[in-house]
Order: structure tokens, then C-alpha cells, then sequence
């Protein structure tokens, strides 16, 4: 904003915006608007890769298994000598997690699940490479799940490992035909569907979204549906279970011999927008101590409950909170999809019904901003001031929206020259004695009640196209 002699932009938060949404992250080379769970770099990546990848053969699975397995396993031996408190059954070794030392990778206790995936991804022996990827997510899901991984070790470990396979499953999608897409990816839709991940929404859809590189083609498409459909079978039924369902120690994925009688775990994800943050459980004894009856909670009080104990759900309650988790985690590959598959219309109509989610309602306002349709902009952040008053910003930054919505308002009327509105705006801010823009403020009041006087532009408002 130049502030200087005689010179003031009566649109500069029009063009900040503006210049925002066509520069910044918000933009999208390959499609028509922004994507939530896919990303441009997934494909430079698995093209990148294609240089290391050759027709070599992979470790058999039940080798995969072990290679993964045993440094886990001496892991949790190591231990059982350490704590006292640890007590020897039939099947292994149980230790009360709260005893148990902190998780570091440092112990080298996943280094099987590095072995067993630097084997993999350098192989276009698809089909095989995929089954020990799943493998090596569905075993590391299952750890992740039973140690004491207060500092997020683990769990941001399993996050690049999530991220590995979707650059493999990319090149999957674009070397393999469509038969061996088809089986690479129902191999690792199973593993997202199992009970490790039902209680980590966000990781369950993350794998789920393997499905968007296959998205792209007609002939491959439906996988990414199908992908899709079974994501939300598994929790539908998952809920209707109300997480009464026994947790298998060997569900297929090796089985360390070891159990944390405390097995719930929580961990913070953060989507990289500001201000969105997603709670993931990993594990559950079912001895919940709260109140069993969900719904006497609302859906934010039982994601508080879970961020800040677990133990304090029963599992009837974590059911629950998963169930919400997914439901507005699964929004993002909804709309991917729709936007990848090329039905653009569909996908700007759902990101507009479903404007009471943050990071949708300001993708549509980005899709708005784009094409300069000033006065659905308009209209639009009236729907979400009714809808939800109290609703903020997560994908603009602070410093493009000091004013969250209202600025976005304040951009619309200024393109569409709304003199009185914006002198009214910038009244009712001047009068609030604690805003700390009042010089600023002052400055936009003259330049809207004088217009003309000294502008920096001497365009014409835009009209809404």
C-alpha cells in the first residue's frame, strides 16, 4: 500500500488478493482450481524416480515380513528388560505404555521398513513392489501404535512413508496398465481400510488419495471411486460397531510379540494451511473412563477430549471422533477428484455447499477471486457470515487478510466501487478503539469519500462478470 504524497490504490485489496490466488499456492498448472491432497511435486517426483527404477526383482513378502519384523521385535525385547513393569504372556510381552521410555528413531527400531522399501521403489516389478509397500505401512501403522511415541517420531515417519507410496503408486499409475493399476491399488486400499488406520482419519484418507493418479485417465478412473467407496464403507461399518470390534495382535502384518496395555496414542497433524489441525489416534484399550454417551458431547468436545487424552473416550467415543475426523478429512479427496476427473462445475458447486468447512469455503472464494466475479464474492461471503459467523480463514495468510472475511469483503466492494459500503467498513473500524490499523484505515476512509482526489488508479471499477 503506498502511502504516499497525493497517491493511495483504492484497489489494493483487490489486487493483493487478486495476485495472491494467481501467484500463490492457491493456483494450479494442471487444473482449473486448487487440489487439497494432490500436489504437483507427486508427479515431478515419480518422474524423477524413473531414472532409479528398473525391472528387478523384490523381496518375496514373507522375506518383507521378516526383515521388517525383527528389529522391531528386538526393540520391544530390549524393553522388556529394561521395565519392571512389563509382565510375559502367551503371545509376548506386555508393558504398561506410561513406563515405557519415549520412541526415538534413532533406535533403529523401523530400519526393516527402510530396507524393505528402498527394495521396492527402485523396482517397476509393480505388483510386488506394491504388496511389500503395504506391508511395510500396515506393520509401521501397527508400531506406531504400541510405543510411546510422545515427541511424534513415529508418527511423522509414518507420515513420509505414507508419502513414498503415493510417489510410487503415481508410478504405478502412469507406467502399469490398467489391470495392474487396478490390483496395486486395492492392495494398498486395504491396508488404508484396516483397523490401524481407522482411528487416523487423515492418514486413511492420505493413503486413499493413491487413488487421485489414476484419476486423471478415463480408462482408470473408476479405481479412484472405487478406492474411495470402500474408505467410507470401512468407517461406516467401523461406526455402526461403535469401535466394539477386538484389536487383533497378527492382523497380517507381522506381529511384534509385544503389546502396550495403555495402546492409545494422540498425535497433531497439521494440512500446512494455517490454523488446521487434526487430532489422529492410533490404538485403543476400549476401558474408556468418560461418559459413554456420545452424543451428550458435540463433535469439537470430543476432538478436544481426544487431542488432550484419549483415555478419556470410551470407545464408543473414539469411534465417534474417528467417524467425524474422516468425514471432513474424506471432503478433501471428494473434491479432488471431482476437480482432477475434469468436472469442474461439480466441484466449485461442492466446495460452495459445503462453505461452513474453512478450507473449502476459501477455495471457492479463491475460484471467485480468479475469474474476478466480484459480486458472487460478494454474495458468497454473505452466505458464510450467516451460515458461520464466527468462521476464519486457513489458506489465505494473515498478512493478505489482516480482517479474515471482511477483508475478502472489502476486496469485492472495492473492485465493484461500492463507495458507501466501504466508508461505512472503514468508519465502523475506526470507531473500535482497539484496532490497531487506524492510521491505515483513516487513509482508505479519505481516499472513498474523496475519490478521484490523488488516486493511484484512475480506472473505473470493474464491473462483476
Amino acid at each position: 500500500m503506498d502511502s504516499g504524497q497525493g497517491s493511495f490504490n483504492r484497489r489494493q485489496e483487490a489486487d493483493d488478493l487478486t495476485d495472491y490466488v494467481n501467484n500463490g499456492w492457491l493456483s494450479s498448472n494442471e487444473f482449473d482450481g486448487p487440489t487439497f491432497l494432490w500436489n504437483h511435486m507427486i508427479r515431478e517426483a515419480s518422474r524423477e524416480g524413473s531414472d532409479q527404477r528398473n525391472d528387478v526383482p523384490v523381496a518375496n513378502l514373507s522375506d518383507a515380513d521378516t526383515v521388517i519384523n525383527m528389529p522391531m521385535q528386538w526393540y520391544f525385547d530390549a524393553l522388556a528388560s529394561m521395565v519392571p513393569t512389563a509382565e510375559r504372556t502367551d503371545t509376548g510381552v506386555e508393558i504398561p505404555r506410561i513406563d515405557m521410555p519415549t520412541f526415538s528413531i534413532d533406535s533403529q527400531a523401523l530400519s526393516g521398513v527402510d530396507a524393505v522399501v528402498g527394495n521396492a521403489v527402485i523396482s517397476t516389478r509393480w505388483l510386488d513392489a506394491v504388496g511389500n509397500l503395504a506391508k511395510a505401512v500396515e506393520m509401521t501403522a501397527r508400531f506406531v501404535g504400541n510405543v510411546a511415541d510422545r515427541d511424534n517420531e513415529g508418527f511423522d515417519y509414518l507420515k513420509d512413508l505414507i508419502q513414498t507410496v503415493r510417489v510410487y503408486m503415481d508410478a504405478v499409475a502412469c507406467n502399469a496398465d490398467p489391470m495392474t493399476g487396478e490390483q496395486a491399488l486395492r492392495m494398498i486400499t486395504q491396508v488404508a481400510c484396516n483397523e490401524d488406520f481407522r482411528l487416523n482419519a487423515m492418514q486413511m484418507v492420505e493413503l486413499l488419495s493413491c487413488g487421485l493418479s489414476f484419476a486423471q485417465w478415463d480408462d482408470t478412473r473408476m479405481f479412484a471411486y472405487d478406492a474411495l467407496n470402500k474408505g467410507i464403507a470401512a468407517m461406516r461399518d467401523f461406526a455402526a460397531k461403535s469401535g466394539t470390534g477386538s484389536h487383533s495382535d497378527d492382523n497380517g502384518a507381522g506381529n511384534t510379540s509385544t503389546q502396550a496395555r495403555d495402546t492409545i496414542t494422540d498425535s497433531n497433524a497439521t494440512d500446512g494451511t494455517k490454523g488446521e489441525n487434526t487430532t489422529n489416534s492410533s490404538a485403543h484399550d476400549g476401558n474408556g473412563s468418560a461418559a459413554d454417551d456420545s452424543s451428550a458431547l458435540s463433535p469439537e468436545e470430543l476432538n478436544d477430549l481426544a487431542m488432550l487424552d484419549p483415555s478419556l473416550l470410551s470407545q464408543r467415543q473414539l469411534a465417534q471422533t474417528a467417524q467425524n475426523q474422516f468425514d471432513h478429512a474424506v471432503q478433501f479427496l471428494r473434491h479432488d477428484l471431482m476437480r482432477i476427473s475434469g468436472d469442474s462445475d461439480e466441484a466449485d458447486r461442492f466446495l460452495r455447499d459445503n462453505h461452513t468447512s474453512e478450507p473449502l469455503a476459501d477455495a471457492y472464494a479463491a475460484r471467485l477471486i480468479a475469474a474476478e466475479r466480484w459480486q458472487d464474492l460478494l454474495n458468497f461471503v454473505d452466505l458464510v457470515e450467516r451460515d458461520a459467523p464466527n468462521q476464519t480463514t486457513v489458506m489465505f495468510p494473515e498478512e493478505v487478510v489482516p480482517y479474515e472475511w471482511e477483508t475478502i469483503r472489502e476486496a469485492a466492494l472495492e473492485a465493484l466501487g461500492r463507495d458507501d459500503d466501504l466508508v461505512a467498513m472503514y468508519q465502523e473500524r475506526l470507531d473500535d478503539t482497539y484496532d490497531p490499523s487506524t492510521e491505515l484505515n483513516h487513509m482508505k476512509l479519505q481516499a472513498w469519500l474523496h475519490p478521484g482526489a490523488g488516486d493511484a488508479d484512475d480506472d473505473s471499477p470493474s464491473s462483476d462478470r
